[in-house]
């Protein structure tokens, strides 16, 4: 009996923090992955694992021919997220919706005329469901605010009107994940910063903290499962902002923030710093957008996909000791 070749999966943001996870659940089932990045050579999570790098960017010409050509899969954990609520434009000189409806279109032609499977990495933000006036009024006024949300829910539009035309698309959507691997800013990374002693408060906030790589088994699963076409909301474990910073720390051996503050405060102050500062060209070191996303785990209702698709979301301390650990080694902390 013949053997069946091995799938060649392509990994679009290999080094991002979610990527990374895929690419090695991948590794795990024998695929042969190609993984890419912008970083000219392989960064600090890539660069001892059996993969077949490649270097470019998305927005080059041909670029997303030339990588996808010869795969079975694709993943793109790579899709647009802007940060910047002052500009409308990104940084890199373009509107961020239109942007990311070309980039998404240019993405689904591409593994349309290559005969691919796709999964696309997107948010929970697409997901929740405001219940009162006072919720759906501070849903839109975000909506407004930040360029964020609407282009995630364009991206996820456009990936399920390819599905109802025959891509098979899975299409991941998880909430806050924490984990090993991560090489994202330092800045924008809570665990180093806290450990560090730079955040100097809390909100007053519940979150809900999957372990990246249980999005990556998840996702294993959902491909498994053939479940095309349907957003597949990632969740794990609901915890206060608070309790969350009092395990890190307690892990870490630092000190907690005493302080907390009311959401609502911490976000007008943080938006408002970040339009200060964005009128005379600078970045802030806090965006309002995660914050703001923070608000929309109140009205998430956490569903049970992992749960079908055969994965229990492992303990938070494990998801912890093993993102500082990680955090410590990179010298993020």
């Amino acid at each position: 009996m013949a053997q069946r070749s091995p799938i060649k999966a392509l990994v679009i943001g290999a080094s991002g923090h979610i990527g990374n996870a895929i690419v090695r659940a991948f590794l795990g089932r024998q695929y042969r992955v190609s993984a890419c990045s912008r970083r000219r050579v392989p960064p600090a999570n890539l660069c001892d694992l059996p993969v077949r790098y490649l270097s470019g960017d998305i927005e080059t010409s041909g670029q997303l021919e030339k990588w996808i050509a010869g795969h079975d899969l694709v993943v793109d954990a790579a899709a647009p997220y802007p940060l910047n609520v002052f500009s409308p434009v990104s940084e890199a000189g373009k509107d961020p919706i239109a942007h990311a409806e070309r980039r998404t279109r240019l993405l689904l032609e591409a593994v349309w005329r290559h005969k691919a499977r796709l999964v696309y990495v997107g948010s929970f933000v697409t997901g929740v469901r405001p219940r009162s006036s006072a919720q759906r009024f501070q849903h839109e006024a975000m909506r407004l605010a930040h360029p964020y949300f609407q282009v995630k829910e364009l991206i996820e539009s456009q990936m399920l009107e390819a599905s109802r035309h025959g891509l098979p698309v899975v299409i991941a959507n998880p909430t806050y994940c924490l984990g090993p691997w991560d090489l994202h800013d330092r800045q924008l990374c809570t665990i180093p910063l806290l450990l560090s002693g730079e955040i100097p408060s809390s909100i007053t906030q519940t979150l809900n903290v999957i372990d990246v790589r249980d999005v990556a088994a998840a996702i294993c699963g959902a491909l498994d499962a053939e479940c095309y076409g349907e957003p597949l909301q990632m969740s794990g474990h609901d915890i206060s902002t608070e309790e969350l910073y009092t395990q890190i720390c307690e892990l870490g051996g630092v000190r907690c923030p005493r302080i907390s503050t009311a959401t609502t405060v911490a976000i007008a102050s943080a938006y408002t710093m970040e339009l200060m500062l964005g009128m005379v060209g600078e970045k802030t070191r806090l965006p309002a957008g995660g914050m703001m996303m923070a608000t929309l785990f109140d009205y998430i209702v956490s569903g049970n996909e992992l749960q079908k698709l055969g994965i229990t979301p492992r303990p938070l301390s494990e998801t912890l000791v093993d993102a500082i650990k990680w955090y410590r080694q990179v010298g993020y902390c």
